[in-house]
Parts: C-alpha cells; sequence; structure tokens
C-alpha cells in the first residue's frame, strides 16, 4: 500500500503526525466449513439468543442457546480456522471476526451460510472492534489502526503512527472511534461518518488504562496510574466533569448500561458506586480482593464485581451489604445478556459455563460445553455497552 491521500488536521499536531494509507483489496480466501457434526440449516442470526464459546486448547467453538434455561442450552459445536485469541460478533451482519495474536491475518466466519474466510493484514492485529453498523471494523495493530469491510473483504483505510500501546472503543452509536495511547493518554477521535479526525488528552500525560464511554456517548473516564485517579471527561460540554481520589490503583471505571452510574474499584478491594450527573457518591463498596470484572444488571439497580474467589453482588442505590457468592475458580469471560436478568461466565478449569440469575444473586444449573477450557463467551448483543 503506497501513496498518502490525506494528513490529520492540525489539532493532533500535538500528537505526531498521523498518515492515512491508500485503500487497496486484501486477499480473501473463502471456503464452506467442514464440519461433520454442523446442522447446516440452522442460522445464527438472532444476536441476543446465541453465545459462543471459543476453547483455549481447539479450534471449537460451542454454541449456546441463553434463551434455554431447562434442558441442554449447548446446541451446536462449530470449528474455526485458528484458536480464537479475541473475537467480535456483528448482529446485523451475522457474522464472527476473530484474530490469533500470531498472524496478519483477520479470520471470519458467516453464521447464516456456516463459510469461512480471511483477510491478510499488513500487521499482527490484537484488538478488534465493530462499528455499530455491523459493517465497518477497526482493526488495531502495532502502531497504527486499520478499517475493514469483512463481508465484503474491503481495506478501507489505515491510520498510522499511533503510539502501541492503545486501546480503542466505538461510542455506543458508532458516530466515534476513540484510540487511547495508554503511555500518554492521548486519544485520537475518528468522527466515522466524514472521517474527521480530532484529539483529546485524558489525563495529565502519563500512563493511563482503558478508556471507558457511557453508552450516552456523554462520559470518557480513564484510571491514572500516577496518583490513583479516575479523570473524567464531558465530551457533551467538552471539558473536564471531575476527578476521583482513591486509595490505591483503580481497576478500569465501569459505567451502568443506562448511563446513570459510575463503579469505581481499586485494588485493595474498596469502591464507589456515583451518580454519573451529579458526580456524588451514592454508595461504598468493599469486596476485600481486587476487581477482575465489573458488571451490571436487572435493569441496573444490581451490581456485579468479580474477584478471584467469589462474585460480590450488591445493590446499586442501597446501603444493604454485598452478598459474596464463593466461586471455585478465576473467570475467563463475563457476560451479562441483553435483557439484564442472566449472567453467564466461562471459569478457569472447568468445562462447563457458570449462569447467575441477577434478580436473586442464586445459581442456575451451570451449562456443559464440552470443551477442555471454555474461553471467551460472545454474543451480538449483549447488556454490556460502555467496555
Amino acid at each position: 500500500m503506497t501513496g498518502f491521500i490525506t494528513k490529520l488536521p492540525a489539532v493532533l499536531a500535538a500528537l505526531g503526525t498521523m498518515a492515512f494509507l491508500e485503500a487497496t483489496p486484501l486477499s480473501a480466501q473463502v471456503a464452506v466449513v467442514e464440519n461433520p457434526s454442523l446442522d447446516r440449516s440452522r442460522r445464527y442470526d438472532d444476536g441476543a439468543r446465541w453465545g459462543f464459546v471459543t476453547d483455549k486448547t481447539s479450534r471449537k467453538v460451542a454454541v449456546i442457546d441463553t434463551f434455554l434455561s431447562e434442558g441442554n442450552p449447548h446446541i451446536d459445536t462449530l470449528e474455526f480456522q485458528v484458536i480464537p485469541q479475541e473475537l467480535a460478533v456483528s448482529d446485523v451482519q451475522d457474522m464472527i471476526v476473530y484474530i490469533d495474536l500470531e498472524t496478519p491475518v483477520l479470520y471470519v466466519y458467516d453464521l447464516v451460510n456456516h463459510e469461512q474466510w480471511s483477510m491478510d493484514l499488513d500487521m499482527v492485529p490484537d484488538a478488534i472492534s465493530f462499528h455499530e453498523n455491523g459493517a465497518t471494523l477497526a482493526v488495531g495493530g502495532e502502531n497504527r489502526v486499520s478499517f475493514v469491510e469483512p463481508l465484503t473483504r474491503k481495506h478501507l483505510q489505515t491510520a498510522e503512527d499511533i503510539r502501541s500501546p492503545f486501546t480503542m472503543n466505538f461510542d455506543a452509536g458508532g458516530y466515534n472511534l476513540y484510540i487511547t495511547e495508554h503511555d500518554t493518554g492521548n486519544t485520537h477521535i475518528w468522527r466515522a461518518h466524514d472521517n474527521n479526525w480530532t484529539s483529546l488528552q485524558m489525563g495529565d500525560g502519563g500512563p493511563v488504562g482503558e478508556i471507558t464511554l457511557s453508552p450516552d456517548a456523554r462520559l470518557a473516564l480513564v484510571a491514572q496510574e500516577s496518583d490513583n485517579s479516575v479523570y473524567i471527561w464531558d465530551l457533551f460540554m467538552d471539558t473536564e466533569f471531575s476527578r476521583y481520589q482513591m486509595s490505591a490503583p483503580v481497576f478500569r471505571p465501569y459505567v451502568s448500561s443506562d448511563s446513570m452510574h459510575v463503579i469505581l474499584t481499586t485494588d485493595n478491594g474498596s469502591g464507589v458506586v456515583l451518580d454519573a450527573w451529579g458526580g456524588n457518591v451514592v454508595r461504598e463498596i468493599e469486596t476485600g480482593e481486587a476487581p477482575r470484572v465489573i458488571r451490571t444488571g436487572w435493569l441496573e439497580t444490581i451490581g456485579v464485581i468479580e474477584t478471584a474467589s467469589q462474585l460480590n453482588v450488591f445493590e446499586i442505590q442501597s446501603d444493604k451489604p454485598v452478598q459474596s457468592l464463593p466461586i471455585a475458580g478465576p473467570l475467563n469471560e463475563v457476560v451479562v445478556v441483553s435483557d439484564s436478568k442472566t449472567l453467564f461466565a466461562t471459569q478457569e478449569g472447568s468445562s462447563e459455563v457458570l449462569v447467575l440469575n441477577i434478580r436473586n444473586g442464586e445459581p442456575r444449573m451451570p451449562i456443559e460445553t464440552g470443551l477442555n477450557q471454555p474461553n471467551h463467551f460472545a454474543m451480538g448483543l449483549t447488556n454490556t455497552l460502555c467496555n
């Protein structure tokens, strides 16, 4: 790929010169899946229903029907081209894309026609994120982000001179992609509808964690490493909203899917719930252990914090004690389905998927996947919007 077609506006000068490379076709090999266990008449085209569970040690992917509360929700097993290390589901175009973190290739599985193909990339990707339209995919790699259309096998453009390590997140409406450099907090913002680029400084210029965007696209939050604080920017008003000082290093901030509350937790097991509009503290939280995952559910009245040995369930706007549910081992992936009622999680050392009723904090019958070590649990639609 050669030839510069545009440059960033001057507003990005402080971040260094970024260049866009000319769009060129990428090679794509299409092949019908050879999988004798697959019911080829079945379509997995409901993003709120089907869960896809990957295996850490094989190319097998278990398909879970999250609508089935009884019987055997594990209804099928697919086989991918490589063992997926990261994956994303397009609910709009009914496909899964995945990467192995080792080769410069994007892999695609068609969930309706059960075909799969691959696209060669110009870097080894380590992050993927779908636009809200389900067609455009941002692919992050070493110091660059490429934009591709997996279904049409097209490469659109590549943005260079982004300093790794970085993470990238589309806002809930898909209007903007935020690319945050972890070492500096410099954030490149791509406005999708007109291909415009701007910038935002998150924090004081030192190392920060991954950016969190509220589902209403109003707030951007990062944990700042230098002073154990959380830096919050109001995107609507284009001004700093607040900073919160914490007692220890801060886990990635979490915003409930109704955008009403922010959950902040630290490595020493303490935390707070904030009102996302007023900024005041709603309640304090104590889990006794460092957080690994934060989720909310049951129409955003309940919070769930996973630590290495337990699930901590609490009411967001109540001072009732946190309910701690012991778990046999750390969880690999935690998903709250789109109806906000049920949590699914893969667990280290178990071939089953853990299932929790968020409304009453009671576990349901686990789901046997038939996999050696379930890893990721991916869906087209979930309750988890801000991350």
